[in-house]
C-alpha cells in the first residue's frame, strides 16, 4: 500500500555516559535534553529510554524529536 503522506520523521540521540552508580547525575543529563538554558520545555523533545549498567558504569540515553525542531547552528554567528 502505497501513501502520498509524509510521516514524522524523527531524529535520535544515543548518548553514552560514563555513570551508573549515581543515579542522580544520569537523570540530570537526561533532564538537561529536555530543557532549554531558561528551564523551559523543549517541545517534541522526548527521552525514550535510559540504560544503565553497573558492572561497567555507563549509562545510555536515548533521545528523540522532530527532524524539524533540528537547528543548524554551524552558521549561525
Amino acid at each position: 500500500m502505497s501513501s502520498s503522506r509524509v510521516g514524522l520523521r524523527l531524529a535520535a540521540c544515543l548518548l553514552n555516559v560514563s555513570e551508573a552508580g549515581r543515579k542522580y547525575i544520569v537523570e540530570n543529563i537526561a533532564k538537561a535534553a529536555l530543557l532549554d538554558k531558561n528551564g523551559k520545555k523543549h517541545p517534541q523533545v522526548s527521552v525514550l529510554n535510559i540504560f544503565s549498567d553497573q558492572d561497567y558504569n555507563r549509562s545510555v540515553i536515548t533521545i528523540a524529536t522532530s527532524v524539524d525542531k533540528l537547528v543548524d547552528k554551524r552558521n549561525q554567528a
